[in-house]
């Protein structure tokens, strides 16, 4: 008989593979987003914003099950209750901070500039790839500094 060994109860590190998965997907969004200040063709770059999309609110989506699984802080009583969004940025150091900052500033930008000088094509594809920033750098934040602590139960750092 072949001995194979003990049984191992290898568990996937999902917390790794979303973190993995939201720094790829952060990347190639701003490479989309570079692009669209190229010639490359926008019906390319839309079909390309489409699949970043659909992956941004599968770890969106992720991202909230796993809130809920490492008992976030809430507020409110009863049924209804939502996630202490303050508990959980005072977990995220302030260099990421200020950078997740500068992030929406230009997202905003981004939009603002997009409105005015509406632009079919490249333009809507930079409108939207500017939001993919955003909605990969949420859960990035998430997975690499907030969901390690909420599960280790630690807490913000005390002056």
């Amino acid at each position: 008989m072949l001995d194979r060994g003990p049984v191992t109860t290898h568990r996937r590190d999902w917390g790794r593979i979303f973190r993995r998965a939201a720094t790829a997907g952060f990347a190639a969004s701003g490479v989309l987003h570079l692009s669209t200040f190229t010639s490359f063709p926008p019906e390319y770059a839309a079909a390309v914003a489409l699949a970043l999309f659909v992956g941004a609110f599968l770890l969106l989506g992720a991202m909230i099950v796993r809130l809920r699984e490492a008992g976030a802080a809430a507020r409110g009583r009863g049924t209804v209750r939502v996630v202490d969004w303050r508990a959980l940025v005072a977990l995220v150091p302030e260099g990421p901070q200020r950078a997740a900052v500068a992030v929406l500033a230009y997202v905003l930008l981004n939009l603002g500039l997009s409105l005015l000088l509406a632009d079919e094509g490249a333009g809507s594809v930079r409108l939207l790839s500017g939001h993919l920033l955003l909605f990969y750098l949420i859960p990035l934040l998430y997975f690499r500094f907030v969901e390690p602590r909420l599960r280790a139960g630690d807490g913000p750092s005390e002056p």
